[in-house]
């Protein structure tokens, strides 16, 4: 869903400062908070990948054929936007958000839904990571909506959520003695850790000043945890009834996050996240753990997105004319395409 929000007095004094000093307002993303199209992301991947300017015409008409170089961009697409993981699949809770489905079809779920849950063993490799996310693209193409052409807010990794954290806790001067209780583990009802984690919100883009609480970012920015309790009206009724009602914005967070959102979701991810950050403030070293984003994909030393999509087919070989073939499926480089078959 697509809201606008009423401008406030300062916002509009701000957006006015920066006409007048002929600075791109759109370039001035508040907080740390992430926001990207999904045309921005297909033409981040299309320079990631190499893939030739030319065929951006026909993506930009929604025509993504069936070949392996549109496979592998909607998979880099995928992984830029967070709705797609090698190891677990399509992030339902991120890929919803970038498709607008029409009021009258309410079949649209279930349609997705059962495209989804064919099973993929009949007509796609398990390993082919870049023909599972096209294929589950697709499936949202086609059944669930129409793609939308706003910058929307996608979730962060967690060392970014760490990198708020800190940010936070040196904006506002956290005492060394509540750094090493939340180091340990304890967070204190303290007037310095109730604007902390006001201030964790608002940095990450999830809270603001003149509206509360966004539950859509929450529950897009939980998208491995999906929550539909976030997007429940009991939910809002309690956000609604702290809002202003205490006068004071750091309680108001503080008394939502310990009595509403703080257990759905990535249960207390904040308390988590501020132990992280207080560690590090402190000089304190953790090991970090191994990261597992991508093990179901075969590892490939100097990895070749090109080579990949061969490997089921047969070696790649350089031919006397010079163009890149496999020798089993026969399939060759073209004039056209430079990078891929």
């Amino acid at each position: 869903m697509i809201t606008t929000r009423p401008r406030t007095g300062a916002v509009l004094l701000a957006a006015i400062a920066l006409s007048l000093t002929g600075c791109d307002s759109s370039l001035d993303v508040p907080h740390l908070a992430l926001t990207k199209s999904f045309t921005r992301a297909l033409q981040d991947c299309m320079e990631y990948l190499q893939v030739p300017g030319y065929r951006y015409v026909e993506y930009a008409s929604n025509n993504y054929p069936d070949d392996p170089e549109t496979k592998c961009l909607l998979r880099c697409v995928g992984l830029n936007l967070r709705w797609w993981n090698d190891t677990t699949g399509i992030q339902s809770a991120v890929m919803e958000r970038f498709f607008h489905p029409d009021e009258a079809d309410a079949e649209f779920e279930n349609r997705t839904a059962q495209c989804l849950e064919q099973d993929p063993a009949n007509s796609t490799d398990l390993s082919d990571c870049c023909g599972l996310a096209y294929r589950s693209f697709r499936c949202y193409l086609q059944y669930y909506g129409n793609l939308i052409p706003c910058a929307l807010f996608y979730p962060e990794d967690d060392s970014r959520y760490v990198q708020a954290a800190q940010d936070c806790i040196e904006y506002l001067q956290i005492p060394e003695k509540l750094l090493k209780s939340y180091a340990a583990g304890s967070f204190p009802d303290a007037p310095e850790t109730r604007c902390l984690l006001r201030c964790f919100f608002l940095r990450t883009g999830v809270f603001h000043t003149e509206t509360g609480f966004d539950v859509d970012r929450l529950y897009t920015r939980d998208y491995e945890h999906p929550d539909e309790r976030y997007l429940s009206e009991e939910t809002q009724a309690k956000l609604d009834k702290l809002r202003g009602a205490l006068g004071d914005q750091c309680t108001e967070v503080y008394l939502a996050y310990r009595d509403v959102l703080g257990k759905l979701g990535r249960s207390y991810l904040e308390y988590d996240v501020l132990q992280a950050a207080a560690r590090l403030a402190l000089g304190v070293v953790v090991q970090q753990e191994p990261s597992t984003t991508t093990t179901a994909c075969p590892e490939i030393s100097e990895f070749n997105y090109k080579e990949l999509n061969c490997q089921k087919c047969g070696q790649m070989f350089l031919a006397p004319t010079g163009r890149l073939s496999c020798p089993k499926c026969m399939k060759n480089s073209s004039s056209f395409s430079k990078y891929f078959f």
